[in-house]
């Protein structure tokens, strides 16, 4: 038995003495994201971005070597053409307005306008947020899992930019705040002010289901007026006395699949297809062009006394997207007297008819659609309440500025005013069914309905 356990003893001596010599070791390197070039160290910059691919100068080197997968000697001195994660052969390039001293560029399907932004490790500090007056445009993009940007939100110049960075502004840090998980991770928007220089400033809005808020170290709370810019259709945006409110003109999409395109032209009614590749119009093309020809003919004028045609303002999907309603003048705008109708049309662009006449009820002002129910505001500052199957109309003079409409359908926020300013600072919703008016409190001071943003 004694033989036995010496034996078995023997045997483990061996293969640890095996193990103990046999095995190489590598030391685990956590490299920073570098790159060398003529000498200069830069760091890979979580913040700066190309503002445009043109501003993309003469290319300067490529990377020769790339270390995280070839070195594990902690003492390694790096030379010029190393890279801590690129790979071997990428192209680094100068930026337009920036000495090669202080950042160059590198060609990244990833990054913002397909460039990563690497910066001397000493300059990094120099490009931080720029002030808020010296932001020009503003672009917001979701982006895919690998960083990639996969859809425009929007794009923001003058005062709507200067609105955005107002509102960023006021974000409140909270030490306390954790982001809620009941709806999984927090939704996470990329944003990028640029200036007017080559490079920008990148960022992010994160959203929890809650609170909108930043994370570039402690938690920075937004205003809820940030969450107009990534609303989507139907979303609530507003709760108040048990009611929750959607913002209006988010809707584009129809039951075809298709969503209506908003561009600003009022020229016809464009639907693009699910996936994006193609698209087309409900009104005739040679039509219109028709009709311009007419006006420029027998209506001609200059400055404001010329003519213009507004042949599709506010499309809306209504019925479930069976049909779209829409502002226009093309059925009167050449007629003694010009007004606005709203029409309806179906998706073939084949049946419309008349859904207010502006005839009777003057210029009347889309709100919202909910169902078979249109919401309109009269220039007279009515509500009008619109059956588009039926064609009925119920008419209700509450002199008012009408904000948005209930996710269900029922309510309507709305202002009260007198001729064309507002009064007072309170709110009130109208009940569509009880046909009574119900009065709200004061407007929060982060009123998401706050105009100018968009």
């Amino acid at each position: 038995m004694k033989m036995k356990w010496t034996a078995v003893m023997l045997i483990c001596l061996l293969l640890l003495s095996g193990c103990r010599f046999g095995t190489v070791r590598h030391t685990i390197i956590d490299w920073v994201d570098f790159l060398k070039v003529d000498g200069i160290t830069y760091t890979g910059t979580w913040h700066s971005v190309l503002t445009d691919p043109g501003k993309i100068s003469k290319e300067i080197g490529k990377v020769r070597f790339k270390v995280s997968e070839n070195v594990h000697d902690s003492k390694y001195k790096t030379k010029d053409g190393d890279a801590a994660f690129l790979e071997k052969g990428t192209s680094i390039y100068e930026v337009v307005g920036y000495p090669v001293t202080e950042l160059v560029a590198v060609a990244d399907r990833f990054g913002v306008n397909g460039y990563r932004i690497f910066v001397e490790q000493n300059k990094q500090l120099d490009l931080d947020q720029p002030a808020f007056e010296k932001v020009k445009k503003v672009r917001i993009a979701q982006e895919g899992q690998q960083g990639e940007e996969v859809k425009v939100i929007t794009e923001l110049s003058g005062g709507s930019a200067s609105f955005f960075m107002s509102v960023l502004s006021r974000g409140i840090q909270s030490d306390s705040f954790t982001p809620s998980r009941v709806n999984g991770d927090p939704k996470r928007f990329r944003f990028v002010l640029d200036s007017g220089e080559s490079i920008g400033y990148k960022d992010y809005i994160y959203y929890d289901g809650e609170r909108y808020y930043t994370q570039d170290g402690n938690p920075r709370l937004l205003p809820s007026e940030i969450g107009y810019y990534f609303i989507g259709e139907r979303d609530v945006a507003f709760r108040t006395n048990g009611m929750a409110f959607t913002v209006p003109g988010e809707s584009v999409t129809v039951a075809s699949g298709e969503t209506i395109k908003r561009d600003g032209s009022m020229d016809n009614i464009t639907l693009i297809s699910a996936d994006g590749s193609k698209e087309r119009t409900l009104f005739s093309a040679v039509e219109i062009n028709n009709l311009w020809d007419r006006i420029r003919k027998e209506k001609p004028g200059s400055g404001e006394a010329k003519t213009q045609l507004f042949a599709s303002s506010r499309p809306t999907p209504v019925s479930g997207g069976r049909f779209i309603a829409f502002e226009s003048n093309k059925n009167t705008v050449l007629n003694d007297k010009t007004y606005f109708d709203v029409l309806l049309i179906d998706l073939d662009g084949k049946e419309e008819k008349v859904l207010i006449p502006g005839s009777t009820y003057g210029y009347s002002i889309i709100l919202d659609a909910f169902g078979d129910r249109l919401i309109a505001e009269t220039e007279k500052r009515s509500l009008l309440d619109v059956n588009v199957q039926t064609g009925a109309i119920r008419e209700y003079p509450i002199n008012a500025h009408l904000v948005a409409m209930s996710s269900d359908g029922r309510y309507v926020l709305y202002q009260k005013m007198e001729s064309d300013a507002l009064v007072g600072k309170e709110l009130w919703a109208f009940d569509l069914e009880k046909e009574q008016k119900i009065p709200l409190g004061q407007i929060p001071e982060d009123f998401i309905y706050n105009k100018g943003i968009k």
